[in-house]
């Protein structure tokens, strides 16, 4: 049997400089979306699933694309003001 290993949780200055890090590494755009607004850092491995809070672990999203990953589809912004995630080209 697994046994649950104890997460350190990291100090509110000390994760607010690792996730300026973060946004510094991914030069302060979301990769896949090239969005430079309402930036977050995002858990690829969740924490409540053991994911730590290292910088392989972390990755910028802006907040549609943070709370696409999520699953959570209800959001009262338009997408389009959100982000700027390229528009399909109509075929």
């Amino acid at each position: 049997m697994l046994r649950k290993v104890k997460r350190i949780k990291l100090g509110k200055q000390i994760y607010g400089r690792l996730m300026k890090r973060v946004l510094e590494r991914d030069g302060w755009r979301r990769r896949k979306c090239g969005s430079l607004e309402n930036l977050q850092v995002h858990h690829k491995i969740k924490r409540s699933q053991q994911g730590n809070d290292a910088l392989e672990n972390l990755v910028t999203l802006c907040a549609y694309c943070h709370i696409e990953e999520h699953g959570q589809l209800s959001y009262p912004t338009p997408a389009a003001r959100v982000c700027s995630k390229p528009k399909p080209r109509a075929k």
